[in-house]
C-alpha cells in the first residue's frame, strides 16, 4: 500500500484588521481516512498545531492565526509601539524591530527518511500585497540602507520552507521579496522570488530566483519538492493569475538527517497579503500498473495484452505478479509470460497477458482477468476484458502475426542461408515437415513486412536463436512424450526441446525473452507449397502467418 501522509493547513495574515483577511478555502475537517492517507486540518480554535515563537505574539483562538500584538492598530498607524525604529526606515521591519511580523511552524511533525525513498512536495497559494505608497522612497532596489547582509534580507515579504527543529539545522524556504519599481509609467510595488537553503554540505545560501514580475494580488502556487535522497530539491512557482510558471533546481542536506521535518513561515511587512492553503505531503516510493484493453479474440485462437508496470516516486525493486479470471471456464485460459518483473528508480517494465480460447461456441463471452502487482505492503492491479466471440474473426492473412525479425536467415533449396529482408518473390526454399522428416522445395509468392511492437528470441543450446513476435498464433514444434508437438511460441519455456533443421536434431530451448514495447521489423513469408511443412527461419521449421500447411490440396 502506498503510505501517505498528508498534512493540510490553512493560514491566514493578520496584519491588519479582520475586514481585510481572506481565506478563499478551508480543508473540510470531516474527510476520513483512507488506510494509512491521514488528512489533517488547520481548523483548530486552540491553536494547538501553530506555535507563536516570538514573546510578542499570540495566537488568536477566534480565527487560528499567530499575529503580531504590536499591530492591530489600523494599516495607516505605522508607528504603533516602535521599538527603536530609526528615522527613515519602515517601520514594519523585522530588522528594526517594528512589529508586523509573524513567524510560525508546524507542530503537526512529517517523518521524512532520506534514501528510502521517500519525498516531501510543499505547497502554498499565497497572494502579496504591499499597499503603503509612502515606502516607495525606501524599498527600492538596492538601498543601501536597507539590511541585505542579514538572510533572508529585508526585501523579504514572505516565506515559507521546510526545516528541521532549529534554524540553523537543515533548511529550505522559497521566499517573496518586494520593492517599488518603475514600470515605464510609475513607481508600482513589484514582487520577485529568492530561495534559502542548506546545501548539501551544509553551507547556507541566500539565492535570486527570479527578476521583479509578480503584481500586487497576484495568486502564486508555491512548491518545494524535496527528492527520495532529500537532496535534489526543485522548487516551483506558478503564476495563477497569469499561467506563467519559474522554476529553480537546488541541492539541498535535508536528507543528511532523518527526523521530523516541520513547516516552518514567517509573515513579514505584510499589509494585505493573503494565504489560501498549505499542503504538504510526504509519499513513499510507489509503482503504477496498466495493462491495454479489450481484447477482441476469434475462437479457437489466441492473443495477448501488455503489462506494464511503471517507477513512481524512486520506487524500485521486484513486484510478484499475478492473474485471475472472474468466471471459471474449460474452454478458454490465460496465464502471464513472466511473474514477476524488476523496476529501477523512475523506469518502467512490461510483460505479456496471454488469453487463448478453444474453437467451441461454448467459449464465446466476455471475461475479466484482474492482473495484480505486488511487492511489500504495496499492491496495485488493473484490469483486462477480453471477448471472445466469432465475429472477430477475420479471414486472410500476414503483415500482422506469425512474423520472423528482421536479419532471420531463411534456407533456400540449395542449402544456401539469405537474410529475410533480401527474399523476394520467385525464390525457392526448403519445406521441412517434421512428424514425417519430409523434405520438398516450395516458391515463395508473397513477402510482407510489418511494424510490431513486441520481440520474443528464444535461445537454445545450439545453433542459432529464433526470434519472432511474441504472437501467441505462431508455433515450433516441441519434443513430448507422445512425440513432434506444435506449441505456440509465447509458451515455450526452457527446457523445452525443439527441433532445428540445420542440426537435424532437436535442441534445448535456455532462455526465453521478450521485449513489449518500441518499434521491430518483421517479416511474413508465404509460399505456393503443396505438401505439409515449414519453411526454414535461423534452422528452425517455422508455421507461416496465413496457417501452417497441415496436407496437400
Amino acid at each position: 500500500m502506498n503510505w501517505t501522509r498528508l498534512l493540510t493547513m490553512v493560514l491566514v495574515v493578520l496584519a491588519v484588521p479582520l475586514s481585510a483577511y481572506h481565506v478563499s478555502s478551508v480543508r473540510a475537517t470531516d474527510v476520513a481516512s483512507i488506510g494509512d492517507d491521514y488528512n489533517y486540518t488547520s481548523d483548530d480554535p486552540d491553536c494547538a498545531k501553530w506555535d507563536c515563537t516570538d514573546m510578542f505574539q499570540e495566537c488568536d483562538p477566534g480565527t487560528t492565526v499567530c499575529h503580531d500584538m504590536r499591530v492591530d492598530n489600523p494599516p495607516g498607524y505605522l508607528n504603533s509601539v516602535n521599538y527603536a525604529c530609526k528615522a527613515g526606515w519602515d517601520p514594519s521591519s523585522t530588522h528594526s524591530g517594528c512589529g508586523r511580523d509573524a513567524r510560525m511552524h508546524s507542530a503537526q511533525a512529517l517523518t521524512y527518511s532520506a534514501g528510502t525513498g521517500q519525498s516531501v512536495v510543499l505547497t502554498e497559494r499565497y497572494s502579496p500585497n504591499r499597499r503603503d505608497a509612502g515606502l516607495c522612497g525606501i524599498w527600492y532596489p538596492g538601498n543601501p540602507v536597507l539590511n541585505t547582509a542579514w538572510p533572508p534580507d529585508d526585501y523579504s515579504m514572505h516565506w515559507i520552507g521546510l526545516k528541521y527543529s532549529a534554524q540553523s539545522s537543515p533548511f529550505v524556504y522559497a521566499i517573496v521579496e518586494h520593492a517599488c519599481v518603475w514600470d515605464g509609467f510609475t513607481l508600482n510595488w513589484k514582487y520577485s522570488l529568492s530561495a534559502y537553503y542548506t546545501d548539501s554540505n551544509g553551507v547556507q545560501h541566500y539565492e535570486s530566483w527570479t527578476d521583479w514580475k509578480i503584481d500586487d494580488n497576484q495568486w502564486l502556487d508555491l512548491t518545494i519538492e524535496v527528492g527520495s535522497n532529500g537532496q535534489d530539491t526543485r522548487l516551483a512557482a506558478k503564476n495563477t493569475s497569469t499561467g506563467l510558471s519559474y522554476f529553480k533546481n537546488i541541492a539541498t542536506n535535508l536528507g543528511s538527517t532523518s527526523g521530523s521535518v516541520e513547516i516552518a513561515v514567517q509573515y513579514r511587512h505584510n499589509e494585505s497579503s493573503r494565504t489560501d492553503f498549505v499542503d504538504a505531503r510526504i509519499s513513499d516510493p510507489d509503482f503504477g500498473i496498466s495493462a491495454n484493453s479489450p481484447l477482441n479474440i476469434c475462437p479457437g485462437t489466441m492473443d495477448s495484452s501488455t503489462v506494464t508496470l511503471t517507477s513512481t516516486r524512486g520506487f524500485s525493486g521486484t513486484v510478484s505478479l499475478s492473474s485471475s479470471m472472474d468466471r471459471s471456464s474449460s474452454y478458454v485460459s490465460q496465464y502471464l509470460f513472466y511473474t514477476s518483473l524488476t523496476l529501477s528508480s523512475g523506469g518502467s517494465a512490461a510483460t505479456g497477458l496471454f488469453f487463448s480460447a478453444q474453437d467451441n461456441t461454448n467459449a464465446q463471452g466476455t471475461y475479466v482477468v484482474v492482473v495484480t502487482g505486488a511487492s511489500g505492503s504495496i499492491s496495485h492491479s488493473t484490469a483486462v476484458t477480453v471477448n471472445v466471440s466469432y465475429s472477430n474473426c477475420v479471414g486472410g492473412g500476414g503483415g500482422g502475426g506469425g512474423s520472423v525479425a528482421y536479419g532471420t536467415l531463411i534456407t533456400e533449396d540449395d542449402g544456401s542461408k539469405i537474410p529475410v529482408q533480401s527474399i523476394v518473390p520467385g525464390m525457392r526454399v526448403v519445406i521441412y515437415d517434421v512428424p514425417t522428416d519430409r523434405r520438398t522445395v516450395a516458391t515463395i509468392t508473397l513477402v510482407e513486412t510489418v511494424v510490431t511492437d513486441s520481440l520474443l528470441t528464444i535461445h537454445t543450446l545450439d545453433g542459432l536463436p529464433f526470434r519472432a513476435d511474441a504472437n501467441p498464433r505462431m508455433v515450433l514444434w516441441v519434443l513430448t512424450t507422445d512425440g513432434p508437438f506444435r506449441k505456440s511460441i509465447t509458451l515455450i519455456q526452457p527446457g523445452d526441446q525443439i527441433y532445428n533443421f540445420e542440426l537435424g536434431r532437436w535442441v534445448a530451448v535456455t532462455r526465453v525473452t521478450v521485449s513489449l514495447g518500441g518499434q521491430h521489423l518483421m517479416y511474413d513469408l508465404a509460399t505456393n507449397q503443396t505438401a505439409p511443412g515449414e519453411y526454414i527461419a535461423n534452422g528452425y521449421p517455422d508455421c507461416p502467418s496465413r496457417g501452417c500447411k497441415e496436407g496437400p490440396g
